[in-house]
């Protein structure tokens, strides 16, 4: 086996390493100014600010020594546009648009997730560019894109795992100073000046030495691609199999789980990645095992009905309840995994070789991702406008009545559009029920936000997913079956169809009305008590802490082995208000405990 020299770093490499560090120092001292004097920016200007800051250094620092400076300037002032726009459209859909609402004072709620977008847009794009440069054309060969690809992939996770060892290091550092009583590290550490420049730094030293390394980048790059592609079979076995049993099992299981469509899209990122681990550039065939190589094949088939069954599930979802956010991101992502689905049994259909049309597929889905990431994040395709319009044009269509209109979606969730439609709908100008729906839309601005998320209503059905103990017991009438949001406090079995209660008809203030204990059925919910406080309305009265996923508990309460006993302490009452006292260790564990560790009782 040959063995490479000493890699001696060229003298041409060490001013492109000074002014990387110099970039980094900057971007360091940007970030700075940014977060600690936050003044200096307006309101609308801290969003563009902060990802132009975060994300332009970097594609100059990498572009250095590749690109030529003229067309790194352009490139970086293109970038810095579109994330200027896209900043400039996060803060202001999230700028309140009522009179008294709290005023954004730093970040959009949204924020990470358009970081996410914008990192995945520009690494995409990145090496797009960088392709393009090597190769000396606009459109490079797709070995090259592969190559420049994983390089910066694998150059961006090492240069962050550097930078928090770095941090990690200084930390350990400044805390064995502090133990002889030398402070100054420590202090430093505490400084932002310091911190956010010394970090910036040292990821820009750390893209630089991964740069100038090639090979040792190049090896990590194969023994992961070799590691990854040996999953294949593995995930193309266990989503087949998956794929056959729905002809028998049917659809309804996973309708069931309301989760199908992401679960599924998840199934497909998965075979694509490992599709192209195993068949990286296209020109390793040759060395692939043939047990990789079919189910690469087989793989590039499936994910067409993976992909058809996601659209399905969506589709149902959006015909019974309409557009929301979640659903227009799911879409979007659909639409790119649809690229993948046709061009992979495209390219697996193909008898030329060995899925050599993956390449083209490649590069098409690439510019799609661009595409579809910039249309969400601009108000082109924002997801907030086009769910306020759907949920909007349901209500004016009768789909759903206006009693049963979720206002505060509109006013709390949908950002500036769906105040904007709130303000309409109290005009109360156009349709059938304008006035109620006005009414009922003044009522939702005159109100507190309550912060609540918005979630669909779910309609319980008794008969399936709630069993009643004692056996003569029945539901009253006046308990509600349609109204309760998904919380920590609520069982599943109130707001999702896979949820499953046992409910107990007891009655524990002794006013000779029954409240409902709900139980769920392998639920991390504690037990909820249930009472009626007024009639028709039905509250949470309590829970009973630490008895979740405690089977025995339910057992006891099915066989009537159990009674009601007073507080065994009093309660204290400061100017009125009564303070519950909770009994450290009283109830829970020590009932659940003496079960399950070979006492006698256990069989009991």
């Amino acid at each position: 086996m040959l063995t490479s020299p000493a890699v001696t770093v060229p003298e041409t490499l060490k001013p492109v390493g000074l002014a990387r560090a110099a970039i980094g120092l900057m971007q360091g001292l940007f970030l700075y100014l940014l977060f600690k004097h936050d003044g200096l920016f307006a309101s609308h200007i801290r969003v563009p600010a902060l990802l132009v800051g975060a994300l332009v250094p970097v594609l100059a620092i990498s572009s250095l020594g590749h690109v030529r400076p003229r067309l790194i300037a352009l490139w970086c002032a293109l970038a810095a546009s579109i994330l200027a726009g896209i900043g400039w459209h996060a803060t202001w859909r999230e700028t309140p648009a009522l009179d008294g609402a709290a005023p954004l004072l730093y970040w959009p709620a949204m924020l990470p997730l358009v970081f996410f977008f914008c990192v995945v847009i520009f690494f995409i794009g990145h090496s797009l560019v960088l392709a393009a440069a090597q190769d000396r054309r606009r459109l490079a060969s797709y070995a090259t894109h592969f190559d420049i690809a994983w390089k910066l992939f694998i150059q961006l996770l090492f240069s962050a795992f550097f930078t928090g060892a770095l941090q990690l290091a200084m930390w350990l550092g400044a805390i064995l100073f502090e133990l002889v009583k030398i402070s100054f590290l420590s202090e430093l550490m505490k400084s932002p000046l310091f911190v956010l420049p010394l970090l910036c730094c040292g990821f820009a030293c750390a893209l630089h030495l991964t740069d100038v390394r090639p090979a040792i980048v190049h090896g990590i790059r194969n023994l992961l691609l070799v590691l990854m592609s040996w999953l294949l079979p593995v995930a193309t076995l266990l989503i087949g199999g998956f794929a056959l049993c729905l002809p028998f099992t049917g659809l309804d299981a996973l309708w069931a789980t309301r989760n199908a469509t992401v679960a599924l899209l998840a199934a497909d990122a998965l075979l694509v990645l490992l599709i192209n681990a195993a068949w990286q550039n296209g020109a390793v065939a040759d060395s692939v095992a043939r047990p990789v190589r079919l189910a690469a094949r087989v793989a590039c088939v499936l994910l067409l009905p993976l992909t058809a069954i996601a659209t399905y599930a969506l589709a149902l979802r959006v015909g019974g309840h309409g557009w929301t956010s979640d659903r227009i991101f799911a879409a979007a992502a659909l639409l790119v995994a649809s690229f993948y689905a046709f061009g992979y049994l495209w390219a697996a259909l193909d008898k030329g070789g060995w899925l050599r049309r993956v390449a083209p597929v490649n590069l098409a889905a690439a510019y799609a991702a661009i595409a579809v990431l910039i249309a969400l994040l601009s108000p082109l395709a924002d997801p907030d406008r086009i769910a306020v319009n759907s949920q909007l044009a349901r209500l004016e269509r009768g789909v759903v009545s206006p009693d049963k209109f979720d206002y505060y979606f509109l006013k709390s969730e949908s950002k500036r559009y769906g105040a904007a439609a709130l303000l309409r709908l109290k005009e109360g100008k156009t349709g059938p029920n304008a006035a109620l729906i006005a009414a009922r839309a003044k009522t939702a601005l005159e109100t507190p936000d309550s912060g609540r998320r918005f979630v669909e209503q779910h309609t319980v059905k008794p008969v399936d997913q709630l069993n009643l103990w004692p056996a003569a017991a029945r539901l009253p009438d006046s308990f509600p079956l349609s109204v309760w949001k998904h919380t920590d406090d609520v069982p599943d079995c109130l707001t999702q169809a896979s949820g499953r209660c046992d409910v107990f008809a007891i009655d524990f203030d002794a006013d000779g009305k029954n409240e409902l204990l709900f139980i769920g059925d392998k639920s991390y919910t504690s037990p909820t008590v249930f009472t009626e406080s007024a009639p028709g309305k039905w509250t949470i009265m309590g829970r009973l802490q630490g008895m979740a996923r405690c089977s025995q508990f339910a057992e006891r309460l099915k066989k009537g082995d159990y009674k009601l006993v007073a507080p065994r302490t009093r309660q204290i009452e400061i100017a009125g208000i009564t303070v519950q006292l909770n009994l450290a260790g009283a109830g829970s564990a020590a009932f659940c405990n003496q079960f399950s560790d070979g006492s006698p009782t256990s069989g009991d």
